[in-house]
């Protein structure tokens, strides 16, 4: 056969092999001394993990380490796959109390994102959903790390919330009657018509997913976190024109009545869940709805700050409500509802998402299913469960390790020691 047909057959072949070209640069070999297999709760000892580009594309178990060469030595760890935190604000620093929002140019959230996503990533968290942004920062910042420009982790964006006149996350529910914003950043929206407006606006702007705040919050002025504020059939148009694109609508709900509310609209997670009820636990059973409860950020604003909320309408102490909140999450765990981890991270500073892991065993979650919230179950809420969650052939190679055996002491993700993202490695120590 003539050369140059013989090249017209080859080239083909290499450039559309389903891993791409198959250099030998672009393979690497891991030795994990122990492999966390988070369905089963098994530990594989003495495991090769091969990865080609940014797939996994080989496991192989119990091999002698002295019959292999170039390989990274995890061999004194225990490997597990890459952590995803489901309620994340990586261009927000809330945890800055000397921060004002109203003297920063809109640039200031992109910028200090940067920073937020590198923490975020080298804490082991390869993936993150990010629920709420302003000046659609968390679109520019993920569009960035996607692009190469900045280290950070994967992140699917809601741009931000979409909530009622004077409701959570309305900017400047403060000012007085005379004055407004010309154009309020916080999103507010009234009426199904103005509701599925904004949705499609939020679709154009090419979000990820949709955040709605079915009720009042923490952190806005004059907002009761327990009241309500969408009607079902504002929530209701939302969801449908999510649906339209394939996209999930998450919502913020501390009240009964809006947990309630949102899971009849057809809502895929519930986010806070403060004053969770019997029913509304139900619910989210009967309708297979995600529930995310944000220990973290909850124990650090009323105990470790001990913030002062004297104004919404809570009738306990902090204590008591942070205990509240644990033995909601319990009920909630014993009773089978799809839990995944997020921690809201900006109440407190970015990079400490693992402290939750302590958190929720001491509520009562065991080990493996806490980490199980934070790989598969948060995978399949973000959609992404046949890339991301566990360490398989033919899934990303979004690889953590950490010391010891995390089964017997989850403090050891609060140190996690190597982190591979798309099969490039962002931590070794």
């Amino acid at each position: 056969m003539h050369r140059r047909y013989l090249y017209l057959l080859i080239v083909p072949c290499i450039l559309f092999h389903p891993l791409g070209l198959l250099g030998q640069d672009s393979i690497k070999q891991i030795l994990a001394g122990r492999l966390l297999e988070v369905k089963t709760g098994q530990l594989q000892k003495n495991v090769l993990i091969t990865v080609n580009n940014n797939v996994i594309t080989g496991i192989k178990k119990n091999v002698d380490p002295s019959e292999i060469t170039d390989f990274i030595d995890l061999s004194g760890y225990t490997v597990l796959p890459g952590l995803i935190d489901c309620h994340t604000h990586l261009t927000d620093p809330s945890f800055l109390e000397s921060f004002d929002y109203y003297e920063q140019p809109g640039a200031i959230f992109g910028i200090l994102g940067v920073q937020f996503a590198k923490q975020t990533l080298e804490a082991g968290f390869t993936t993150v959903r990010d629920v709420g942004a302003a000046y659609y920062s968390d679109v520019a910042l993920r569009d960035a790390i996607n692009n190469g420009w900045i280290v950070g982790p994967k992140m699917y964006v809601s741009g931000t919330a979409l909530t009622i006149t004077g409701g959570h996350g309305a900017y400047g529910n403060w000012l007085a009657p005379e004055l407004s914003f010309k154009k309020n950043p916080g999103n507010p929206v009234d009426g199904k018509d103005a509701v599925r407006k904004q949705t499609r606006v939020l679709i154009k702007n090419r979000v990820d997913l949709i955040k709605i705040n079915a009720s009042g919050g923490f952190g806005t002025a004059r907002s009761i976190p327990g009241a309500a504020s969408f009607t079902i059939e504002e929530m209701e148009v939302v969801v449908d024109e999510a649906r339209k694109r394939g996209l999930k609508v998450a919502a913020h709900a501390h009240g009964e009545e809006s947990i309630s509310n949102a899971i009849k609209a057809g809502v895929h997670s519930i986010e806070h869940a403060t004053f969770l009820s019997q029913e509304n636990i139900e619910l989210l059973i009967k309708n297979k709805v995600y529930l995310m409860m944000d220990l973290l950020a909850a124990y650090v604003d009323l105990i470790e700050i001990n913030q002062d909320y004297s104004d919404k309408e809570l009738l306990l102490s902090n204590q008591e409500v942070y205990k509240q909140i644990e033995t909601r999450f319990k009920k909630a765990y014993d009773q089978g509802v799809l839990m995944v981890f997020g921690t809201d991270a900006s109440v407190f500073k970015h990079g400490r998402n693992a402290e939750q892991f302590a958190l929720m065993e001491k509520a009562g979650m065991k080990p493996i299913d806490i980490l199980k919230s934070a790989t598969q179950n948060a995978a399949n809420l973000i959609g992404i469960e046949n890339y991301a969650g566990s360490i398989e052939v033919g899934k990303w190679a979004d690889i953590i390790a950490v010391k010891g055996n995390p089964l017997e002491d989850l403090s050891v993700f609060e140190k996690v020691v190597f982190v591979m993202k798309d099969g490039k490695v962002y931590k070794s120590n």
